[in-house]
């Protein structure tokens, strides 16, 4: 039965043409072992130089989403480098495409302001895109942002078509997010 079920698991993953799947806490330590493996993903694939660096680049910036805004999060000291955050992230390849799907909770309250985001940004035409970024880039980081609030545009920017994402309701007032990228 264990030998059924991992096969399973392996070719559902398969079916899904996930290259390479992850769930459960992540660190920028481990941020860093994941990233090689998906650099070497795309080696064995012979990917163009500019297609990996696109992939690596945004893989990286959504495994770094999870690290920083997951709603599952544990501490192993009192420092941020020391977080730990609850998500999913996986890594593919469908329709001569690849993929960077990421997932993590986030509290319900936030989630319609995420979506708002998102909307806004899907609605955009690469011109718009670029000139908001530009804006983004010159403006002071929003409050509870970790970062410079620019990056979900970065993702954006990097992808081949619209961001895919996706909210499901989850125990605790909150909401199961997943944002999917096609590079």
């Amino acid at each position: 039965m264990l030998a059924n079920d991992m096969y399973s698991f392996k070719q559902e993953l398969s079916d899904r043409k996930m290259l390479f799947a992850y769930s459960g806490y992540l660190s920028e330590h481990l941020l860093e072992s994941l990233g090689n493996s998906v650099k070497q993903q795309m080696e064995l694939r012979n990917a163009e130089s500019k297609v990996a660096k696109r992939v690596f680049s945004v893989f990286v910036e959504q495994v770094q989403n999870i690290i920083r805004y997951s709603d599952e999060q544990e501490f192993l000291s009192e420092t941020k480098a020391d977080r730990l955050s609850g998500g999913v992230v996986a890594f593919g390849h469908e329709q001569e495409r690849n993929f960077v799907n990421c997932g993590n909770p986030v509290p319900g309250s936030e989630a319609e302001q995420l979506r708002s985001r998102l909307e806004e940004i899907a609605s955009m035409d690469e011109v718009t895109l670029r000139k908001h970024y530009r804006t983004k880039l010159r403006e002071e980081p929003e409050e509870q942002s970790e970062g410079g609030s620019i990056g979900l545009l970065e993702i954006a920017r990097r992808a081949t078509q619209p961001l895919e994402f996706d909210f499901h309701e989850i125990e605790g007032n909150r909401k199961f997010f997943v944002l999917k990228a096609f590079i």
